[in-house]
């Protein structure tokens, strides 16, 4: 039967479709469904409106492509993205310069894994790791929290990460933990939250949370 041509499907952007790229053609060999290859001018010349294909992306090449494509952040930023071979933990601003991000795969993953990865995301699922879901949790819901607080707080965004846990019922050790801050650093933020708010402790700055920040 003939592949729809709305079927999602996974093509790995490369400079050059003609060289070889031993990582992609590993994984290719545990894949049930066509990978395929594209160049950043084709994605150019691709309907806007067509975002079926999902783009994988070698994070070791991706300096390299922002070298010859320096908008490339413009270009994809409608389609579903998959990183592979990321070699460290990348910040959260790193994160979003991949956009509509799915997968996310570490450098020495099993190429059978990531196939399986990849193949649950042409299925809608999401492949993240969780420190990765975890930073574009909170990215994104102080984009909403910097929209819904009160204008007579002046409640900093990482003030407001501190509240949102501290509403959700964490511990401080946990809110550590969670925002990738220390312990210490934490009991400063809550410090400053509880002055702004003129509270005395967490029930009080939680019920202030619960009453004027929208969930």
């Amino acid at each position: 039967m003939k592949q729809s041509s709305y079927a999602r499907t996974i093509h790995f952007l490369c400079l050059d479709p003609e060289s070889v790229y031993l990582h992609v053609d590993q994984i290719k060999k545990h894949m049930s469904v066509p990978l395929q290859l594209i160049t950043p001018n084709e994605l150019l010349l691709v309907n806007q409106k067509q975002r079926n294909r999902i783009l994988l992306v070698d994070h070791k090449q991706f300096d390299n492509l922002l070298n010859h494509y320096e908008n490339l952040p413009v270009i994809w930023k409608h389609y579903e993205i998959i990183l592979f071979n990321v070699t460290k933990r990348l910040t959260t601003a790193e994160l979003i310069v991949f956009g509509i991000l799915k997968g996310l795969f570490y450098s020495g993953s099993n190429q059978q894994d990531i196939a399986k990865g990849l193949h649950a995301i042409i299925d809608g699922q999401n492949w993240l790791p969780r420190q990765v879901a975890s930073q574009l949790l909170f990215y994104y819901r102080n984009i909403v929290d910097t929209n819904t607080t009160p204008t007579n707080v002046d409640l900093t965004i990482r003030e407001l990460q501190v509240l949102r846990c501290l509403q959700a019922g964490s511990s401080n050790i946990q809110i550590a933990d969670d925002l990738f801050i220390s312990e210490f650093t934490v009991k400063s933020h809550l410090y400053q939250i509880f002055r702004k708010l003129a509270v005395k402790n967490r029930v009080q700055a939680i019920a202030w949370a619960n009453q004027n920040l929208l969930s």
